[in-house]
């Protein structure tokens, strides 16, 4: 792995016409005289309003890392976010899971905002549930602009991409892992009018080109990276309302301290994305970005949306000392899973300092015949020793729990239910517990699509957003989805139960939560979704501390309330 501290990244390859693809570079350094006209979209989210999931809208940083590579390279880059455009608007359809909601522009919306002389669009594809919404804008978009490069990238596009151009002529390629370098070199190849055959990273339909479809080559230095253009996205719609990413604290943005994971969970389409190098940039570099957040923008709480935060004990403390050093009176949290073998006390302590409020962990099972299995390497002891840890300490702490695993079994369940009992007496104030879904991609996924147990059609693209509903279905032969969905609610009461008759002062807290829109836990942010659904945030949680904002150098001015639970001004999304 490299070190911290070098001034550009580089790549391994070269792309067909013998120019090495470098992020970082000065528009001077293109091959190609005239930057192309590219579009990057973000389609509309989908969302389950009547599952126990809280997913909603949240600012996409890697679409926000690709718009600041290709302007800095010399490309003429627009956006169009269609889940913060249209954040106030809904839309129910019928699928085989039943009725889901749509949230943002339509696709005819998003191909009417393009602009008439765009080359190149590149469409962000993250999960398997929005593949038919991604499918439709692709297909709207080729409609308007025959002509055009339409390029999907993302977690699923990655996995999915074969399905994805067999399914879709509209799509003409996916980009495969990470985006940045590839993307770029796609830009560079439509600015020069050439064709995209003989670029790695980049999977093409039916072709006959020497080169197979693999992975882009994974950046080698990641502090050379321009930093997301956030200027580009309308960040000011995200924060007219509550947080749906981390527990909302105010004014938020997603930012990334490390990419990739060095695990290989079978339920995990990571590795197929990232592969298993994990690269982490230098603490003071993000420290410095944070900060620039905080003055531009009037950031007041940070998420890290890092597959694995924290894994470097010497990373995660020198961080600390930076953010230290550089804010005060900040908020963050780590609300993707992390593992607890440097979670420590002094570590737990200098997290709390510094500012940080939310971390959640990954057990995934209370089982360890399960965790082999999953090949997830946890000690349940020390994990419970570190909740434990920080608890005193004063964070608050979040596990995820999977159950419906096809190799699960009763005994199993049970193991994981005592694990639940021992984490919430241990302090701990949220727990997810979730029924397994294979992601395309993942090691499950191939073992059930090979076996025939999975067969992929319209309905199994929507496996991911039931997962937390009664139209769930079981991949275990031992467990209907049925005693599932009562194993999930059981255990789910099981924790909060025994967390409230332990902790009694989290009923007030759960109360103050809502009437005051400070949250402290994933609970509070589930109540509040399901309750008031996309209602803008309180008065108190989007400008308590708007003094911040510079609007001279952002442009960014702070939002005024859109919507008063007095009035009863609740956005249409309800």
């Amino acid at each position: 792995m490299d070190q911290f501290g070098m001034d550009h990244f580089g790549m391994d390859r070269t792309d067909s016409t013998s120019t090495p693809v470098v992020v970082g570079r000065k528009p001077q350094d293109r091959s190609a005289d005239v930057g192309a006209r590219v579009a990057l979209v973000r389609p509309p989210i989908v969302i389950f309003p009547r599952s126990l999931s809280s997913y909603g809208p949240v600012p996409p940083i890697g679409l926000a890392y690709i718009a600041a590579v290709l302007r800095d390279a010399g490309h003429d880059v627009s956006v169009i976010d269609a889940s913060a455009e249209g954040i106030d608007r809904a839309e129910d359809f019928d699928t085989p899971v039943g009725r889901l909601r749509r949230v943002g522009l339509s696709p005819v919306e998003i191909a009417d905002r393009l602009p008439d002389d765009v080359q190149m669009v590149g469409i962000t594809h993250m999960f398997l549930h929005e593949w038919p919404q991604a499918r439709e804008v692709a297909t709207c978009i080729r409609e308007r602009f025959p002509d055009a490069t339409i390029v999907l990238g993302g977690e699923n596009a990655t996995a999915f991409h074969q399905r994805i151009l067999e399914e879709c002529p509209a799509v003409d390629a996916c980009v495969l892992g990470e985006g940045e370098a590839t993307a770029l070199a796609v830009a560079d190849r439509v600015a020069a009018g050439l064709g995209l055959g003989g670029l790695a990273g980049v999977a093409l339909r039916g072709s006959d080109d020497d080169v197979p479809a693999t992975l882009s080559t994974r950046l080698r230095k990641l502090d050379g990276v321009p930093r997301p253009a956030w200027d580009l996205f309308p960040l000011d719609r995200y924060w007219e309302y509550s947080d749906f990413f981390g527990v909302h604290r105010g004014r938020s943005i997603p930012v990334l301290g490390t990419r990739g994971c060095p695990y290989r969970c079978s339920f995990c389409s990571s590795p197929q994305m990232w592969t298993t190098r994990y690269v982490v940039r230098d603490p003071e570099d993000v420290a410095d970005e944070i900060a620039g957040y905080v003055r531009d923008y009037g950031i007041e709480s940070v998420n890290f949306c890092d597959l694995t935060a924290a894994t470097k004990r010497s990373w995660t403390l020198g961080f600390c000392d930076a953010i230290e050093a550089r804010v005060e009176d900040l908020e963050w949290q780590i609300p993707v899973g992390s593992r607890s073998e440097i979670l420590d006390e002094e570590v737990l302590r200098r997290l709390h300092e510094t500012g940080c409020r939310y971390i959640t962990y990954a057990p995934e099972s209370g089982s360890d015949r399960m965790l082999e299995i999953y090949d997830k390497r946890v000690r349940l002891p020390a994990m419970l020793e570190s909740l434990a840890t920080a608890h005193r300490v004063g964070l608050r702490t979040r596990i995820n729990i999977i159950i419906g695993h096809p190799a699960e079994q009763w005994a199993d369940i049970w193991k994981s239910a005592r694990f639940l009992i021992r984490a919430a007496r241990a302090g701990c104030d949220d727990a997810a517990v979730i029924m397994f879904c294979p992601y395309p991609g993942s090691a499950d996924y191939e073992a059930l699509v090979d076996s025939g147990r999975l067969v992929v059609d319209e309905s199994s693209y929507y496996v991911g957003i039931s997962r937390t509903s009664s139209t769930h279905e079981s991949y275990n032969d031992r467990m209907s989805a049925r005693s599932l969905r009562a194993v999930q609610l059981a255990l789910v009461s099981l924790f909060y139960g025994l967390g409230l008759v332990l902790h009694p002062r989290r009923i007030l807290e759960y109360v103050q939560a809502q009437r005051t829109g400070e949250e402290r836990t994933f609970l509070d942010q589930l109540v509040r979704i399901k309750w008031r659904g996309f209602r803008s945030s309180s008065r108190r949680a989007v400008v308590r501390r708007s003094p911040r904002l510079r609007t001279s150098d952002s442009g960014v001015t702070p939002p005024e309330p859109t919507a008063d639970p007095e009035r009863g001004d609740a956005v249409r999304v309800v």
